[in-house]
């Protein structure tokens, strides 16, 4: 069922592609992946965006990673398809294939490497939903693309009915008060910043999108619903523990800071493809320390939640 405006709430989690020791796609692991997941309670999946590293798979095995994932998922939990290719054709020849797959969705990165106009980001948007048949996730990340979304262009962009959500990944929070002002009553409002997504919670942000729940997802889960039953204090405080292995795990080019951290978590996500980078040795290590006391603490939110 295509996910509405109304329907995309909660975290939802940009997975990491899982490879072999070869570099293949290992689908078994996906499964492993999805089930940690679900058991830990967040709320949907993203796959092959950044985090999944969509650049280094070719188009079959994006489709292929989607409908692993759609099918280890079981109805269980929403699965949106990442189309990080910017060409027009590219994007909706995939987004039909991952919607046929069964996606319930699709988050589409903004236009880039053409320097497009804020009518030209309208523009692509109201062609790729129509080309795919129906409203996509906004995906604004404008340290990678380079092109910033202006709100009021994200409002013509759901006039014309183009987006039924956006993920939000800009540090500049002026613009996303504007956002939440001009479009938050209308589309689902994601968060995609580890490091602000408290504060757009309590901002009017219905949930989030981010990377770092795939090594501590109960503790986003804890954070997410302090911050949104108003205690933004508090959420700080527990973001604040969280902190250190944050900025680690975006220490170095994603994902593979986040891959190494899932292997001592006790998940094997395998090695990364070129270009990117497996992470150094000093980080992992860093890493493996700051993790002893927070992965005991997911322990204990998993066994509060397993309680009856």
């Amino acid at each position: 069922m295509a996910l509405t405006s109304k329907t995309t709430r909660g975290l939802y989690t940009a997975t990491t592609s899982p490879f072999t020791a070869e570099g293949k796609l290992n689908k078994a692991a996906i499964s492993t992946q999805i089930e940690a997941q679900l058991a830990a309670g967040i709320s949907g999946i993203v796959v092959a965006g950044g985090t999944g590293e969509a650049s280094a798979l070719s188009f079959s095995e994006r489709v292929e990673v989607l409908a692993t994932t759609v099918e280890a998922a079981r109805g269980r939990m929403p699965v949106v398809a990442g189309v990080t290719s910017p060409g027009l054709a590219d994007a909706i020849s995939l987004g039909r294939a991952c919607l046929d797959a069964g996606a319930d969705g699709l988050m589409v990165i903004t236009p880039f490497g053409t320097n497009p106009t804020q009518n030209g980001i309208r523009d692509y948007y109201k062609a790729v939903a129509d080309g795919v048949g129906q409203p996509v996730m906004l995906y604004d990340i404008p340290y990678l693309t380079l092109v910033t979304t202006r709100p009021e262009t994200v409002r013509k962009i759901v006039d014309d009915g183009s987006i039924f959500a956006m993920k939000a990944s800009n540090p500049d929070q002026v613009l996303f008060t504007e956002l939440v002002d001009l479009v938050a009553a209308d589309i689902a409002l994601m968060s995609g910043d580890e490091d602000l997504f408290a504060v757009e919670v309590a901002l009017g942000a219905v949930g989030g999108v981010l990377a770092s729940t795939n090594v501590l997802p109960g503790t986003w889960g804890e954070i997410f619903e302090t911050a949104r039953s108003g205690n933004l204090l508090l959420a700080q405080q527990q973001f604040a523990r969280i902190r250190d292995f944050i900025v680690s795990a975006f220490a170095e080019p994603n994902p593979g800071p986040i891959k190494a951290a899932q292997a001592l978590a006790g998940f094997d996500a395998g090695p990364v493809r070129i270009p990117n980078r497996p992470a150094s040795a000093a980080l992992v290590e860093k890493m493996r320390m700051q993790l002893v006391d927070l992965l005991a603490h997911e322990k204990s939110l998993a066994a509060r939640h397993e309680r009856p």
